[in-house]
C-alpha cells in the first residue's frame, strides 16, 4: 500500500488520517447583473434579485456531510445516507477587532439573522429573509454605498458583540473559585497521588482565585481555611441532602470556607496532606460509606455563595447568571453508598429504583448550572461508579465526568488543564433552516431550557437549546431530511449561538450556510464528505445506546442495514461471484467501509473495553466532541516512526490493520484516550531508545492542550500489554489465510505467520463486508 507523508517537523496535534475528502466548498454562482429591484404584490411582496458580493463564505468550525442535497425528499429519510452536520462555534479565537459592536439584525417573521444570502431593495432599504421570505426594512442598506459596507451581506460568519454587555466587561483577570471534594475512603496509594497532584494543580492557579477544601466519607467534612496550625472542619450528615439552616449556620459561623490562593495555599496543603481513609469499624464495608450527593451539594452551594454577585449580560437574560465563576472538582474512589443519588448495587441502596439515582444526579447538576458552577468528577476505581448518574451530573452544570487509572501521570496533567479549558459560559445554541427542511436531531454538550427566562426565550426559537459548557474541543451534530421535493435551487442553513467570554463581553455568532439542490447523482455523490458521514452515522448508532433505546448489538445491526441500504440506493452496480450477487458501494463511498466497521468494533460500539464506566465514558465524549476529536476516536491514524537515515519525512501514515505491525517499525497509533507507542521485535533493543524517546515526547507535545489528557502507552512487540493495540485493528492477516496464502507457503514461514498473529474470532473489514453481501 502506497503510505502517505504526514509532514514534517513539530505539528500542533496529532495528524488525524480520514478517508480523502471529495472537492467541496459553498458553491458561489456567477454574479448576476445588477438589475431593477422590483417589488410583488400589494403589501410590499419579496424584493427582487440582485448583484451578490460575497466574501468569505466559508465556515472553518462547521463541517457538512455533503455540500449538495437531492431534489428528492425520498433520497432523505433516516435509515439511508445522512445528511447532517458537526459544528464548533466555539472554536474560534475570540478577535475583537471583527466584532460588530451591536445589536443583530433581525427577521422580524422568524428570528434569522440578517446574512449574505438576503435579498435587498436598495432605495429602500428593504430585504426579504431567505428562510421565510418575510420582508424587513433596515436604514443602513439604504443605497448602493451601505450595501457594499455591511459586512453581514458578504462573509458567513459574523460576530455581534452586544452593547447591553459591554459596560459590565473586563480587561482584567477575573478570579475564579475552586471546591475541590476529596472521597477519602479510597486505597491508601490512590489518596497520596492525588494529595501530591492536588497541592501541585492549586500551585498553578492564579493567586487570586478562591480555593477551599471538602472530604467525605459517612459525613461531608468542610474545612476552615483559617487555621494554619490544625485541621478544623465542619461537619454535616452525609444521610441526607443538606438542609438550608444548616449551610446558614455554616455561613454564618465565622469560618474561612474560600480564600485566595496566595493566603491559604499553605493551609490548603497541609490539610489535604493530612487526609486519611477512615479506620475501620468492625467490617469493611463499614469504611467504605461514600456519601458523594451531599458532599457535592454542599461545595456548590459554598462555591456560589463565594462568587459576589454583580450585575452582567446573562443576569440580565437570565441564562446560567455567574457561569464560569466556579468550579467544583470531585476526586471518587469508588461509587456512592450513603444518602440520596447512592449506587443501587449496595446493600444501603438495594430498594432504590435504578432510576432515581440518575434523576437525582441530573437535579443537582442542573442546580448547579442555575447558580453557575460546573461540576467536574474525576475516577478512579477498580469497580464500577456509575457513570451515567455521573455523566448526568457533570454535563447537566457544564463539566465532565473523567476515569483514570490512577491519580498521577496522565491525571496530573487533566487536572492542571481543567480550570483553563473553558473559552466562556452561559452558551446559547440555536438552528434556523429553510421551510422544506426538517432538523431530525441535535447532539452535543446542550440540555433544554429550565428558567422561567429560558424557556421564554425558547418560544421564540424552537430549535434553542443551552450549552452549559462553552469550550472550543466541543461540537455540535445536526441531522435533518427534507419535508418535501424540492424545486428550489438553494436550502439554508444558520447557526446563531451566544455566550460569555472570560472578561464578560457578550457575543453573538451567526454563521449561515448555502447548500445547492440538485438532481444528479454522480454531483451528489462528488459532493459528500465521507469522513463526516461516518461520524454521523456512529453518532447517530452512539446516542441510542447511550441513551438506552437500543443494545450495542442492536446498534451493530442498525448500521449493518444502514450501510446496506446506502450500497442499494447509490450504486446501480451488481457485482457477481461464486457466492453470488453483491451489493457495490460508489467509488466516492467506498471509504465508508472502513469508518462504519471501526465504528462497531472501537471502543464505542464493540468489546474492547471490559468496563462499562470506560464505554459510557468514550461514548459521552464521541458525542460531546468535534469533528476532528471524534474523526481520531472513530479512526485513529496509524503512524509510522522513520528509523533509517535516508527516511526524510517524520511520520507516514500506515493502514489500521495488524499486518502493519512489522518488526522493523515504530508505530505510534493515536485514540484520542490513548497513544500507543510500539516497537517491534527488531527496534525493541537499547540501540532504539533515542527513537522512541523522540516520538514519546513528540505524542506529549502533540496532545499537550488535550482534555483530558491521554493516557500514552509504550509497548513493544510480544508484551502482553500490547493487546491494548492490537485490538484496535483489523485483523486483517485472517483475510491473508482464507485466501490460502498461508497454506501455499512452506513450514518455516506458516509458522512464523502463525506464531506473530493470535488467534481471534473477530471478522476482519473483507470478512465483515462479505457477510453483509457488500464488495467494495
Amino acid at each position: 500500500a502506497v503510505e502517505d507523508v504526514v509532514g514534517s517537523g513539530h505539528l500542533p496535534m496529532l495528524p488525524s488520517h480520514e478517508p480523502p475528502r471529495q472537492p467541496q466548498g459553498h458553491a458561489a454562482p456567477p454574479l448576476a447583473a445588477i438589475g431593477a429591484l422590483h417589488h410583488s404584490g400589494p403589501s410590499g411582496g419579496v424584493p427582487g434579485a440582485m448583484q451578490e458580493i460575497l466574501g468569505d463564505v466559508e465556515d472553518p468550525h462547521t463541517r457538512f456531510s455533503s455540500t449538495a442535497v437531492p431534489n428528492r425528499s425520498s433520497l432523505t429519510v433516516p435509515g439511508g445516507l445522512p445528511f447532517g452536520f458537526v459544528t464548533s462555534p466555539f472554536a474560534g479565537p475570540e478577535d475583537g477587532s471583527k466584532w460588530l459592536r451591536r445589536e443583530a439584525e433581525r427577521c422580524q417573521s422568524c428570528g434569522a439573522v440578517r446574512n449574505l444570502y438576503v435579498s435587498v431593495e436598495t432605495q429602500t432599504g428593504r430585504w426579504a429573509c431567505n428562510f421565510c421570505q418575510g420582508v424587513n426594512t433596515s436604514e443602513d442598506l439604504k443605497g448602493q454605498g451601505g450595501i457594499e459596507a455591511c459586512r453581514e451581506l458578504r462573509d458567513a460568519v459574523i460576530e455581534y458583540a452586544e452593547p447591553s454587555s459591554t459596560a459590565f466587561a473586563s480587561a482584567e483577570y477575573q478570579p475564579k473559585t475552586h471546591l475541590f471534594v476529596v472521597d477519602t475512603t479510597m486505597r491508601a496509594r490512590d489518596l497520596e497521588e492525588l494529595q501530591a497532584t492536588l497541592v501541585a494543580a492549586v500551585g498553578a492557579l492564579h493567586s487570586n482565585d478562591l480555593i477551599g477544601l471538602v472530604a467525605y466519607d459517612s459525613v461531608v467534612r468542610v474545612y476552615d481555611l483559617s487555621k494554619s496550625d490544625v485541621a478544623s472542619s465542619h461537619i454535616l450528615s452525609g444521610a441526607h441532602p443538606p438542609p438550608a439552616h444548616d449551610l446558614n449556620a455554616l455561613g454564618a459561623s465565622g469560618a474561612i470556607l474560600t480564600a485566595p490562593v496566595h493566603a491559604a495555599a499553605e493551609i490548603f496543603s497541609s490539610i489535604v496532606k493530612s487526609l486519611k481513609p477512615p479506620v475501620r469499624a468492625g467490617s469493611r464495608a463499614r469504611a467504605k460509606l461514600r456519601c458523594l450527593g451531599p458532599a457535592v451539594e454542599t461545595a456548590v452551594a459554598i462555591a456560589a455563595a463565594s462568587v459576589a454577585p454583580r450585575g452582567g449580560p446573562a443576569a440580565v437574560e437570565g441564562v446560567a447568571p455567574l457561569g464560569g465563576k466556579a468550579r467544583v472538582s470531585v476526586f471518587m474512589g469508588g461509587a456512592s453508598t450513603l444518602g440520596p443519588g447512592s449506587d443501587i448495587s449496595t446493600d444501603q441502596a438495594a430498594g432504590e429504583d435504578e432510576e432515581e439515582p440518575r434523576q437525582y444526579y441530573a437535579l443537582v447538576g442542573e442546580r448547579a448550572r442555575r447558580l453557575g458552577v460546573a461540576v467536574d468528577a474525576f475516577v478512579v476505581s477498580l469497580t464500577s461508579v456509575g457513570m451515567p448518574h455521573l455523566q448526568a451530573m457533570c454535563a447537566g452544570s457544564g463539566g465532565e465526568a473523567v476515569q483514570h487509572a490512577s491519580f498521577a501521570g496522565a491525571h496530573a496533567q487533566t487536572l492542571a488543564r481543567a480550570p483553563v479549558r473553558a473559552a466562556g459560559s452561559a452558551g446559547v445554541f440555536d438552528i434556523h433552516c429553510s421551510p422544506a427542511v426538517q432538523i431530525t436531531r441535535v447532539m452535543g454538550p446542550l440540555v433544554p431550557p429550565s428558567t422561567r427566562e429560558e424557556s421564554a426565550m425558547a418560544e421564540d426559537f424552537p430549535n434553542m437549546a443551552m450549552a452549559p459548557a462553552v469550550e472550543a474541543r466541543h461540537g455540535f451534530t445536526v441531522l435533518y431530511h427534507l419535508r418535501e421535493d424540492l424545486n428550489s435551487e438553494y436550502i439554508y442553513f444558520q447557526i446563531v449561538t451566544a455566550h460569555t467570554t472570560l472578561y464578560g463581553q457578550r457575543i453573538l455568532r451567526a454563521s449561515t450556510h448555502r447548500i445547492k439542490v440538485t438532481a444528479n447523482t454522480a454531483v451528489l455523490l462528488q459532493a459528500v464528505d465521507v469522513g463526516a458521514v461516518g461520524v454521523l452515522l456512529a453518532k447517530e448508532a452512539v446516542v441510542q445506546v447511550r441513551e438506552g433505546s437500543a443494545t450495542r448489538e442492536e446498534a451493530r445491526a442498525e448500521l449493518n442495514g444502514r450501510l446496506q441500504s446506502i450500497a442499494r440506493t447509490w450504486s446501480d452496480q451488481v457485482k457477481v461471484t461464486p457466492s453470488g450477487r453483491m451489493s457495490t458501494l460508489p467509488l466516492q463511498l467506498s471509504s465508508l467501509a472502513s469508518l462504519v466497521f471501526q465504528a462497531q468494533h472501537g471502543p464505542l460500539l464493540g468489546a474492547m473495553l471490559n468496563d462499562e464506566d470506560d464505554a459510557q465514558a468514550a461514548r459521552q465524549a464521541f458525542l460531546a466532541y468535534d469533528m476532528t476529536d471524534s474523526l481520531r476516536i472513530l479512526a485513529p491514524p496509524f503512524l509510522s516512526y522513520p528509523l533509517k537515515p535516508e527516511d526524510v519525512a517524520p511520520y507516514t501514515h500506515v493502514p489500521l490493520e495488524d499486518l502493519s505491525l512489522l518488526p522493523s517499525r515504530l508505530l505510534v497509533l493515536d485514540h484520542h484516550t490513548h497513544v500507543f507507542v510500539w516497537s517491534g521485535a527488531e527496534v525493541s533493543s537499547a540501540e532504539h531508545e533515542e527513537a522512541r524517546e523522540k516520538a514519546t515526547s513528540d505524542v506529549a507535545a502533540w496532545t499537550s492542550t488535550r482534555f483530558p489528557a491521554p493516557e500514552i502507552m509504550v509497548l513493544r512487540e510480544g508484551e502482553s500489554m500490547a493487546r491494548w493495540l492490537v485490538c484496535r485493528l483489523n485483523p486483517a492477516h485472517r483475510d491473508v489465510g482464507a485466501g490460502g496464502f498461508v497454506s501455499a507457503v512452506s513450514g518455516a514461514v506458516r509458522s512464523v505467520f502463525k506464531s506473530r498473529f493470535a488467534h481471534t474470532d473477530d471478522d476482519s473489514l473483507h470478512e465483515w463486508l462479505a457477510k453483509l453481501r457488500i464488495a467494495l
